[in-house]
């Protein structure tokens, strides 16, 4: 019997309640999980060769990528959490305690300090927030979940990213602070100086954990926040930290093509970040994986032909200063390299090989889905294969989403997981046959 066939008991679908780290390692369906948070997402080609060493010996064999830009070690057991965690803690990834290391979620962009059309090189200001965080115990009780967010504006901006505290540069010492939302959504507050970034944060924390308990039913990210009290009331106490916003004021993003073509709703694909400036030599080379998911042997691999690697928000890496072998050796570790490939077309979470909570192989169906359904693909933006109805690996609309249940699938158009379905209670052949066959009629008229 194959995976994609078994029906054994497994978990309901359920809300942890927290995330995993380090220090807090998640016990999923191959064994433990560990989340490693990077600072400012930079990771060295010895540290990456080193964890990529590390999850080849204790785990599976297989790292996650995060769209949160960490990277998870799979199917740890219980005896190797103790030496892996030794490592990690000499490589300087891990914080005092569990509870200052939750709260250590700070994106940074990607090509900081590569010379890709930034206004400012933001990692100086992660490193000092995710210290802050990590460092003010007052904002250890903070939600799991609750991110921050710094860019600096480069050709790999984070201008589609939603989160909950955002710095935007605007020139080369000053950032528009705003809350709850992306580039395009969230409420700005005023400016501050790169410098004061940290205490801005530390005040905006405070701020949320006050108020929020302030709110009838106390909401968990700063968006709700704003929305049942208003930014002005969040920001009132950083008033000596921020300078307001000119009138007309607009943050520059450059490489604002990716937002043209995505409308904030997509990340930009790979081919669509660029390498660097035009006329001078590539600063770095991207690279996705499918479903964001490669082995430690091509995380090794692509270490050996970087200086360094940067994670990011779309399940991707950065090869800083790559070799000139470092595409074809890419390729034929089964990466992504291009826009063209539908594989980017496909989500899916872990399911059965994975999760307690999956009866299907997620991966195995997106795949064969990758392989057959070419026209549908070249049509829709995004096909989901979801392991349950919580949708972990994407909780929003799909053009086409799988729900697994009982070892089947239900298939659902223009929906979320666990939505009513279009067709319902397939066998993972049906339902691959299901989606192959689907019409441009079909497709429209829901």
């Amino acid at each position: 019997m194959t995976a994609a066939n078994l029906t054994i008991p497994r978990n309901q679908p359920r809300r942890r309640g927290a995330c995993p780290g380090v220090l807090a390692p998640m016990e999923v369906g191959d064994g433990f999980l560990l989340r490693v948070r990077v600072p400012a997402g930079a990771l060295p080609a010895a540290n990456a060769r080193r964890i990529a060493e590390l999850g080849a010996r204790h785990g599976n064999g297989l790292i996650d990528l995060s769209h949160r830009g960490n990277l998870q070690l799979r199917g740890l057991s219980a005896d190797s959490l103790a030496p892996v965690t030794d490592a990690l803690r000499a490589m300087g990834y891990v914080a005092a305690d569990a509870a200052s290391e939750a709260v250590r979620n700070v994106l940074c962009d990607p090509s900081a300090g590569l010379g890709a059309g930034a206004l400012m090189d933001v990692r100086a200001v992660a490193l000092a927030l995710d210290a802050r965080l990590a460092g003010d115990a007052a904002l250890h009780r903070l939600p799991p979940k609750f991110g921050w967010l710094v860019c600096g504006g480069g050709s790999a901006h984070l201008a589609a990213s939603d989160t909950d505290v955002r710095f935007d540069a605007v020139d080369g010492a000053r950032l528009r602070v705003s809350l709850g939302g992306t580039l395009a959504t969230a409420a700005a507050v005023g400016l501050c100086r790169a410098e004061d970034a940290a205490d801005v944060a530390s005040a905006l924390g405070r701020a949320f954990l006050d108020l929020r308990a302030t709110v009838p039913e106390p909401p968990r990210r700063m968006a709700g926040l704003v929305a049942a009290l208003g930014a002005d009331a969040i920001a009132a106490p950083l008033s000596p930290l921020l300078s307001p916003l000119p009138p007309g004021e607009r943050v520059r993003v450059r490489g604002t093509h990716l937002m043209d073509h995505f409308g904030f709703a997509e990340p930009p694909h790979p081919d669509r970040l660029p390498g660097g400036e035009k006329g001078t030599r590539t600063a770095f080379l991207t690279v996705a994986f499918p479903f964001g998911r490669l082995t430690c042997a091509a995380l090794s691999a692509l270490s050996d032909v970087a200086r360094e690697i940067r994670l990011t928000p779309w399940r991707a890496l950065l090869l800083v200063d790559p070799a000139p072998s470092a595409a074809a050796l890419a390729g034929r570790l089964g990466a992504i390299l291009t826009a063209a490939d539908r594989r980017l077309r496909l989500t899916a979470c872990s399911g059965v090989t994975g999760c307690d909570v999956g009866t299907t192989d997620t991966h195995a169906t997106a795949l064969a889905v990758a392989e057959r359904a070419g026209p549908l693909l070249d049509r829709v933006r995004m096909v989901h294969v979801s392991g349950c109805a919580k949708g972990c690996a994407h909780p929003g609309v799909a053009d086409v989403t799988l729900t697994a249940h009982d070892g089947r699938y239900d298939v659902a158009l223009r929906a979320k997981p666990g939505a009513a379905p279009w067709r319902a209670n397939l066998s993972p052949d049906d339902a691959l046959s299901c989606v192959v066959g689907l019409s441009v009629e079909e497709l429209s008229g829901v």
